[in-house]
């Protein structure tokens, strides 16, 4: 199955949320990242990111990915649909555009 790839410079924060509930604590580790590449194919994509320490490959299904912006259009959030993890990002209309085939119409939800 052939990748569709785009490039991007966009800066946001890569947020991954560890949940222990046996322990009724959540760790959130939180880091400054540049989102460099998007591949995606009709069941997914993948976002590749580069934090100050190493590069990130974050892969999303089809189905269960959250894609919206937030804060009055100043961030573009894009979610594994259980929250565990997430990337806010700049706005972008491109890369929105980019990804529109996997955000779901509320009234398909």
């Amino acid at each position: 199955m052939n990748w569709i790839e785009k490039e991007f410079n966009l800066k946001g924060i890569a947020t991954d949320v560890n949940t222990f509930e046996w322990e009724e604590e959540d760790w959130v580790n939180k880091a400054p990242v540049v989102l460099t590449k998007v591949a995606k194919r009709p069941g997914g994509f993948t976002l590749y990111m580069k934090s100050i320490t190493q590069e990130l490959e974050w892969y999303f299904s089809k189905g269960l990915t959250n894609i919206f912006f937030k804060d009055d259009g100043k961030t573009l959030r894009i979610e594994h649909e259980d929250g565990t993890y997430y990337v806010d990002l700049q706005p972008s209309q491109e890369l929105y555009e980019f990804l529109k085939e996997f955000i779901q119409e509320e009234e398909n939800v």
